[in-house]
């Protein structure tokens, strides 16, 4: 433009443009804290452009919150920067390279890495990190190096993912502590026998029944427990099976293990002493077993409370678990062919109702264990 051309325009005014923040990113973000994850902002934006976006989205709410620029990121060794990452939250003016450099040294100092971008210089850090996730209006590149997409570009799902994968964790965690108690119980119990010289308590074929009918049944619903409440407030769990057995879970299950085991193996010692028949003392050790699977399956809803703090509503498929469970252990007690293949013998009303008393009496004495663990 030539000088003398300037007076011919007027100033009118000045144009600026935002691109406005998803109203769910807030809040996704506050629940995404509140869980344990730390979020750190790594852009390829201005410094001050990344400061204000993170104050604006909760990220980092600090005054003049400090920020870690690319150009620093390449003076500083992996050591550093590992150091530099604990302090910061926002990294700004970074490439492509850089963002994958982040995201492998979290990776490699045992952080799980959940990253999100939507453009093709994304991809390296996407396919890099242990969950890649991409918005849906990205590009083709950054969908195809990602692992989970956001259809609808909400970030809101990413905590709804965080929330089911933790309600799954927790569920595998019941259905591992309750096959492993019901196997250890049967253990001592056959143990037991063994240690004293006594006949076997329990024939093959009818622990196996025990394992696939009752107690598979009674474990499968597992799977369709609701999250427990406040499970979006805990820290998140170690990666492997340490998630799964800890040290609580441990102890649980030889608790649960041990007092089902003795309470058995006395009550099969009982039946001996009594005179009573080896083919109906094993029916009901059979009987026994089953049943106290199927009751204090209910202990199990919930590994950190006691039962009367259970909803134990709260999941119908365990409900007709039991029904079906106990039906089932009624037909194999009546129906002819199923007692000869299992070597069993009939059972009055009264004896099962017996059982059934000392089943529930087992479970409170299961609860009690609980109770006790937990303050400890």
């Amino acid at each position: 433009m030539d000088e003398d051309e300037e007076g011919d325009f007027v100033f009118v005014g000045l144009l600026a443009f935002s691109d406005a923040v998803r109203p769910d990113v807030k809040d996704a973000i506050q629940i995404a804290k509140e869980a344990g994850a730390r979020v750190v902002m790594v852009t390829g934006d201005y410094p001050e452009t990344a400061r204000a976006i993170a104050f604006e989205v909760g990220i980092d709410n600090r005054d003049n919150a400090p920020v870690l620029t690319g150009a620093t990121i390449e003076k500083l060794s992996d050591e550093q920067l590992l150091k530099a990452l604990t302090e910061h939250n926002i990294v700004a003016r970074v490439l492509p390279e850089q963002k994958l450099r982040v995201t492998r040294l979290l990776r490699n100092s045992g952080e799980v890495v959940a990253m999100t971008g939507d453009g093709v210089n994304d991809a390296p850090a996407l396919a890099a990190a242990d969950i890649g996730i991409a918005v849906g209006s990205g590009t083709e590149v950054a969908k195809a190096a990602s692992d989970l997409i956001l259809i609808d570009n909400s970030f809101s799902v990413i905590t709804a993912a965080i929330a089911e994968g933790r309600r799954i964790v927790a569920n595998l965690k019941k259905i591992v502590t309750y096959l492993l108690s019901t196997s250890f119980s049967e253990i001592i119990v056959i143990g037991g026998s063994f240690a004293f010289g006594a006949p076997l308590p329990l024939l093959p074929t009818q622990i196996l029944w025990a394992n696939i009918i009752e107690e598979g049944f009674m474990s499968f619903p597992f799977a369709f427990e609701p999250a427990e409440k406040g499970s979006m407030k805990k820290k998140p769990a170690k990666r492997g099976i340490g998630s799964v057995l800890t040290g609580k879970v441990r102890w649980f299950i030889f608790l649960v293990s041990a007092i089902t085991g003795l309470f058995l193996l006395g009550l099969f010692f009982l039946l001996l002493w009594g005179g009573v028949p080896i083919e109906k003392v094993r029916t009901i050790m059979f009987a026994a077993l089953s049943i106290d699977s199927m009751l204090y399956a209910f202990s199990f809803k919930d590994l950190s409370k006691p039962i009367w703090r259970i909803p134990l509503l709260s999941n119908l498929y365990l409900i007709a678990a039991l029904f079906a469970s106990f039906g089932l252990l009624l037909i194999t007690l009546t129906f002819g062919p199923l007692k000869k293949l299992l070597s069993l013998t009939s059972l009055s009303v009264n004896e099962i109702f017996i059982l059934v008393l000392l089943g529930l009496l087992n479970l409170v004495v299961v609860e009690i264990a609980k109770v006790f663990l937990n303050r400890k």
